[in-house]
């Protein structure tokens, strides 16, 4: 009888510097003094009623959160990127 051995990574391993486990919290790439943490917090204590209202309930479902796209566009704002396309290279510059 043959025996094979199997072996398994463990994806729930945690480093200084990344983290192996899926979903990824991104939270461990956002230094703690960083300004996006202040400004997300803040724009945690606002009533976004209105902007939901804005979104139709019928058809699909938007692909972000609408207080979360706010919290980006604030941001990005904040930082004087005021271009979508500027927005999402800044982001995806983070992560590659």
């Amino acid at each position: 009888m043959l025996k094979t051995k199997l072996y398994n990574k463990n994806y729930n391993q945690f480093n200084d510097n990344y983290q192996l486990i899926l979903p990824l919290n991104l939270e461990n790439l956002i230094p703690e003094d960083d300004s996006v943490r202040l400004l997300s917090h803040i724009l945690e204590g606002l009533n976004y009623t209105k902007l939901y209202q804005a979104y139709s309930s019928v058809g699909r479902k938007p692909a972000v959160e609408p207080k979360i796209m706010f919290k980006i566009v604030s941001y990005a704002y904040s930082q004087n990127v005021y271009s979508s396309r500027k927005i999402e290279k800044a982001d995806s510059d983070l992560y590659y």
